[in-house]
């Protein structure tokens, strides 16, 4: 399948670009910066901006399905990331852009879908938050803990949900992923995912681990189509 994956520079869209690629698929990837990216076989990569329309359209042409991976952006690299306090650092910088998230996905999704719709692309794949959830299908309390950063987060958890809202509203074969709090580590696979799938909020996945679970849902998981999947520990 050749994939499209939107925001492949950050912590998840580069993982899910390396296991797109592993697992055989053709991959398209999307970012402001392609220069930053290295070239690989297999990998073509196109400069993309979520707020432009028309360089959306050209950005994701010929793709088969399209993996979005956008959110506020961080100030944290992946290399920087490993070194000491690393997690710690990047998880001081995903809290600050969710205090000011702008308009990066009610905005930017609306676009991609379009784009999709304009290419024919049938297939979108978004990568969202456990916070959006109401937290029915979690324990007791991962339900407060839910509760709590969506006091918190607010501004973050309303861009998000205009997100989800218009790609559920739409005619493509979607899929949102929700994922756990994310952390930079090796990949284990040993996850769960799956609509309404009981994780804990709060207990660390590696990005690889979302990633695959993001190409799981681009590509091999018919039976999501439609659903909101959790995914976590």
């Amino acid at each position: 399948m050749k994939i499209a994956v939107i925001g492949a520079t950050g912590g998840t869209g580069k993982k899910v670009v390396e296991r797109a690629l592993a697992l055989g698929h053709e991959v398209i990837a999307v970012a402001r910066r392609p220069e930053a990216i290295a070239p690989i076989e297999g990998l073509t990569v196109r400069k993309g901006d979520v707020f432009d329309l028309p360089v959306m359209i050209q950005a994701i042409s010929g793709a088969e399905a399209v993996i979005s991976c956008i959110g506020p952006p961080l100030n944290v690299s992946s290399t920087s990331a490993k070194k000491g306090l690393g997690n710690l650092s990047a998880g001081l910088s995903t809290m600050k852009a969710n205090f000011s998230p702008g308009t990066v996905m009610s905005v930017g999704i609306p676009n991609i879908i379009s784009a999709c719709q304009h290419t024919g692309v049938k297939r979108m794949v978004m990568q969202s938050g456990i916070n959006l959830s109401d937290g029915r299908e979690l324990s007791y309390v991962s339900r407060l803990a839910v509760h709590l950063m969506r006091r918190i987060f607010w501004k973050a958890i309303q861009d998000k949900h205009i997100a989800e809202q218009a790609l559920i509203q739409s005619d493509l074969e979607w899929v949102i992923m929700r994922a756990s709090v994310l952390q930079y580590a090796e990949v284990n696979l040993e996850y769960t995912a799956g609509p309404l799938a009981r994780i804990n909020p709060v207990a660390a996945l590696p990005f690889a681990d979302c990633a695959d679970g993001l190409v799981r849902a681009a590509a091999s998981q018919p039976d999501w189509t439609g659903k909101i999947v959790n995914i976590g520990r």
